[in-house]
């Protein structure tokens, strides 16, 4: 669970009438996990949270074992625990079965998502997980896919646990949900595909993808490619709650940050940023240090020190 020092009233008794779970937005503390500056959690405490800004370096000293998945929304995430030590960049998962002790090291990371259990109530599959276990799981992984939307959707209030009883179900699906992750991939059942809009803003994200490193990609190269207007690209961004150009501009950037962090890409910074598509350097060094908080070179550096 979360630092008890970070987490306002505790849970009630499974007898008491107390209400149900709530998201709550906590500033401050040096015991916010990750020593961020702000988390949204759930009180009473169900375990999950978002740790925003947080410290590019942290140890878990948590007065107790428990396991815990972690997830960087951008960025690259290294947790070391003992001789072992595993990264992962954006939407990825990094697994540590037993995190007391456990260093974590961010670089670029504006937000951290979390799952974390008390080992002593672990059971089945994730009981017997070995206590140094550490293990990247992929961003494509069906479970850790449903179990961030369901995490999502609770700490943003929109799913409503309204009693105690509803509060333990939550609980037990988190962590049925992170079972079905760590075991070895199962068949999974095919469902009715997606939407005709789903599909088009799907190509649509697949044709900037294509284009991403040239610099003419513009709103109309990609209308006219995908045979539908201007506008009509406009509204089906919009409806995704973004727009065209910030949708481009992001994925340039988390790009570039994943070629930082690739201990294997040497080329130059400016030759990177060339390549997916920034014709002016000094804006694109302006708008990589507003979203990740460090210039391209601190990064680079940090990357290579951290291997």
């Amino acid at each position: 669970m979360l630092d008890t020092a970070m987490t306002v009233p505790p849970r009630p008794a499974s007898g008491d009438a107390g209400e149900g779970a709530v998201p709550r937005t906590v500033e401050g503390p040096d015991s916010i996990p990750f020593r961020g500056r702000a988390a949204i959690c759930l009180v009473p405490d169900l375990g999950i949270a978002s740790v925003f800004e947080p410290s590019r370096c942290w140890r878990d000293e948590g007065p107790g074992e428990r396991l815990m998945l972690v997830r960087p929304a951008v960025g690259r995430l290294q947790v070391t625990l003992g001789s072992r030590s595993v990264a992962c960049c954006s939407r990825d998962a990094l697994l540590v079965s037993a995190s007391r002790g456990a260093v974590f090291e961010a670089l670029g990371v504006d937000r951290i998502d979390f799952l974390a259990i008390e080992r002593d109530r672990l059971t089945g599959p994730l009981a017997a997980l070995e206590t140094g276990l550490v293990r990247r799981i992929g961003r494509d992984h069906p479970g850790l896919q449903t179990l961030t939307v369901y995490g999502a959707s609770l700490l943003r209030g929109l799913i409503p646990v309204g009693s105690v009883g509803i509060a333990d179900l939550v609980r037990a699906h988190l962590a049925e949900l992170l079972a079905f992750t760590v075991r070895e991939p199962a068949p999974v059942t095919v469902f009715p595909g997606p939407s005709r809009r789903d599909l088009r803003i799907q190509a649509l994200k697949a044709e900037v993808e294509q284009r991403l490193g040239r610099p003419d990609l513009s709103l109309d190269a990609v209308a006219q490619a995908q045979q539908i207007s201007s506008r009509q690209v406009q509204a089906m961004f919009q409806a995704e709650g973004e727009t065209f150009s910030g949708f481009v501009l992001a994925r340039r950037l988390d790009r570039v940050m994943q070629r930082l962090t690739d201990v294997e890409d040497d080329r130059p910074v400016s030759a990177i940023a060339f390549d997916v598509g920034f014709g002016d350097l000094s804006y694109f060094n302006r708008t990589f240090r507003r979203r990740f908080g460090l210039t391209p070179s601190e990064v680079r550096r940090s990357g290579r020190a951290a291997e």
